[in-house]
């Protein structure tokens, strides 16, 4: 019976402790197994990526383009379709480059117009762009990533765009689902700043916690059920 209590004990407090966000664990689940990944991450909106023709003609060639960029070596190259047009991608290191292969000219950093194309060869819905804006800092949806473009779109709602013109691609997309998605992961992965690691003290004190509850629960149970001896009924005698 002593041991019994203590469980007892034990499982109220922990159930405070962690019941909150059991709940908010529930309802992150529930919010991750309701709405697909696909619809999340819009990719019905987002275009495929271009393919070049066969009969391409290339009239810059990489090797010269990269040296001519001032590279000296290379980790990647790559051929790309940028806004309909054929380019050079090249990286070595934190260094990029995008060589148009027609005419040899980089295009790093984009222009607001360049911005614009590659936006729209992005897009496959049928609204428009509402708004362009550099910002020099983004929010918390592309994590406070530096130096970027904002371009919304009104179809649907708030679906945004962030352009890296640095890197010269598009490198995030946001809907309003995904806002509220990305919401109930942070509350499930209990990271309320960057909302990437799941690594963290918190999360693993907390995961304890709760394992603690639920076996000590278990253990109640069994006591209960299995453990705890049965009173014997005496035989009620009858008044003659």
């Amino acid at each position: 019976m002593k041991i019994a209590a203590y469980l007892t004990r034990v499982h109220k407090w922990i159930g405070l402790v962690v019941g909150l966000q059991i709940v908010l664990w529930t309802a992150g689940g529930l919010v991750m197994s309701v709405f697909k990944i696909e619809s999340v991450r819009s990719e019905a909106l987002i275009a495929e990526p271009g393919l070049l023709p066969s009969d391409l003609s290339i009239g810059i060639d990489p090797m010269r383009a990269a040296k001519a960029a001032g590279f000296t070596s290379l980790e990647t190259l790559a051929l790309e379709s940028f806004a309909g047009e054929p380019v050079w991608r090249m990286k070595a290191g934190s260094k990029i480059a995008l060589i148009s292969a027609k005419t040899g000219q980089s295009l790093l950093p984009l222009n607001e117009d360049q911005i614009r194309a590659l936006a729209l060869s992005d897009y496959v819905g049928s609204g428009e762009i509402v708004e362009m804006k550099q910002v020099a800092a983004g929010p918390v949806e592309v994590r406070h990533r530096p130096d970027l473009w904002r371009i919304e779109f009104n179809q649907p709602t708030h679906y945004t765009l962030w352009v890296d013109p640095a890197e010269g691609r598009v490198i995030a997309h946001r809907s309003r689902l995904w806002r509220f998605y990305d919401f109930f992961w942070m509350l499930h992965i209990m990271d309320y700043q960057e909302r990437d690691d799941f690594n963290h003290p918190l999360l693993i004190f907390f995961a304890l916690s709760s394992l603690l509850f639920a076996l000590s629960g278990i253990a109640l149970l069994v006591h209960r059920f299995l453990l705890r001896p049965r009173a014997i009924r005496k035989p009620v005698k009858s008044k003659t």
